[in-house]
Parts: C-alpha cells; structure tokens; sequence
C-alpha cells in the first residue's frame, strides 16, 4: 500500500536512557534525503531531497526505540516512528523487532510497525510530488521495517554515540480484515459479471 526509505538519518543512543534515535539532518556530515511512496493505485511518491529541513518549516523524520540488550549481539528495540509532510500531515506509529550484529559496529534492525496511522487529505513532499493519504483498508494500518547503520570503532549498544548514518525503510501492508473485504468484493463482481 505504502513504502517509505531515507538514508543519513543523525542516529544517537544514550547508554543510560537505553534510547536509541535517527533523526533528519541537514549538516555537512550528514544530509537526510527519501521518499514516501503510494503503492497502491494511484501510484505517487512525496519527495524529500537533501537540506528538506533547512528549507520546510514542517517536514521531518523521528525514529526513537528504547534498546533492551539480550546478548552481545541481539537486542529488542521497542517505541515509535513519524514522518512529517511539508504542510505538517503525520505518518506515524509504532515500532518493535530486533537488532542483530554480526560485528565490526554493522547493526541491523527487522521490525514490525504497527497502529500506523496518516492524518491530513494529501501527504506532500517538501521537494515535490503528492499523494492522497485516503488508503485502502481503514486505520491503523501494520506493515515491516528495517534499518542499518555501521558504528565506528565497533561496538553494539555499549556506548553513547551520535551523528551515526542511519538508513530507515518501511512498507505498509494491508490489514487482514481489508484483504477479506477486497477479495469478497473481488468475488462478487465476478459473480455479477456472470
């Protein structure tokens, strides 16, 4: 239904709070860009180009998880997820999986998002390109996500750091209940076409 990806993401984490987050940034280091993507008809993608931030007074993308470590390579990252459109529309929801490293500071996370949610008639990209926010299917939506970023200097959630390159991807999907009612409505065009 929609995908979402951005890449360089500032991503910090705070070893005493345990909160781990990847936010937009628009710093010589580290300039966020992406997309937000209808997938379902009519397909249309929400545009989000380096320096966004500098140049809408909205548009902005917040990834925050409290991190639980499990093993020297397995933690759970629970909390919440928004991306902002160029007039202030919020996709947002929850967030909760795994991150996994197989070492040399590479850390990467497979979830599950969850009472996901858009508000406003259109979602607008700050670089162009619109879509109409009314998906199939009612919300909350669920969907899957993955994220990766490489720590210098190794490491796995043991210390604090920030201004880490983050990559976070998305897709929603559509819910059990809308893919009945899809596929009965399917069922019973058919059966009138007959």
């Amino acid at each position: 239904m929609l995908s979402f990806g951005f890449t360089d993401l500032a991503g910090s984490f705070d070893t005493g709070s345990a909160v781990f987050r990847a936010v937009a940034s628009d710093t010589e280091e580290l300039g966020t860009s992406g997309d937000v993507t209808r997938l379902a008809p009519t397909q249309a993608t929400a545009n989000y180009d380096v320096g966004f931030l500098s140049r809408s007074a909205n548009a902005n993308v917040v990834l925050e998880m409290v991190v639980s470590i499990l093993d020297p390579m397995t933690a759970t990252g629970t909390g919440a997820f928004s991306i902002t459109d160029d007039d202030g529309d919020v996709l947002s929801g929850q967030i909760t999986g795994t991150f996994n490293t197989p070492g040399a500071g590479i850390t990467f996370f497979a979830g599950l998002l969850s009472e996901v949610s858009i508000t406003g008639d259109s979602f607008d990209g700050p670089d162009g390109g619109s879509f109409v926010a009314d998906l199939p299917g009612r919300q909350p939506y669920d969907g899957a996500s993955v994220s990766l970023f490489i720590l210098s200097g190794g490491g796995f959630f043991n210390r604090d750091f920030e201004n880490v390159s983050v990559q976070f991807d998305g897709q929603l999907l559509p819910s059990p209940g809308s893919i009945v009612l899809l596929g009965a409505g399917s069922l019973i065009a058919l059966h009138r076409r007959r």
